[in-house]
């Protein structure tokens, strides 16, 4: 609880510094910059709200077993393909997924799956990807969604080397 304080209390003073400074450039631009700011916090609050209670619901109800059997210490490989694949899948804004993380690691997960997951989550686009495919056509999109499959392997297996010393 005291991290989220001190995340709040660091964040508003870097927002009120930076509009401060905007409002003595250009007050008129400063002043449609935080409305437009604050219909966007204001449009993305229920879905956020929504979202940390579907986490809630996550914490609660999917036993540590299940979050072990997946993508577990023990499992190798597997768990990081699982990770991989489950965050390939999942759609949301960012800001979620890293709640989710949390609860992820509290529940028997690896650092190194839990940052799988995290990369794939915002690298890789399952969801998303006809749409993809409608902008930059069907060649860029798959290359684009397989390199960043690998990446998001590499990248979280990494992280899970760097910060506990273990591949898995």
């Amino acid at each position: 609880m005291k991290n989220i304080v001190s995340s709040l209390i660091l964040y508003t003073v870097i927002v009120v510094l930076s509009y401060y400074y905007a409002f003595r450039k250009d007050k008129s631009k400063a002043k449609k910059s935080l409305s437009k700011g604050w219909k966007q916090f204001l449009d993305r609050l229920p879905l956020l709200f929504a979202i940390f209670l579907l986490i809630g619901l996550f914490d609660v109800f999917v036993p540590k077993e299940v979050v072990v059997k997946f993508i577990g210490a023990g499992r190798g490989i597997v768990s990081i393909f699982s990770a991989a694949v489950l965050g390939s899948v999942i759609m949301g804004p960012v800001s979620s997924a890293y709640p989710l993380g949390g609860v992820l690691l509290k529940k028997g997960a690896t650092v190194a799956t839990t940052a799988v997951f995290l990369n794939a989550w915002v690298m890789v686009g399952v969801v998303t990807f006809p749409f993809e495919v409608s902008v930059f056509g069907k060649k860029f999109a798959l290359t684009r969604n397989v390199l960043a499959f690998i990446g998001a392997i590499v990248v979280g297996v990494l992280t899970g080397f760097i910060l506990t010393g273990r591949f898995l």
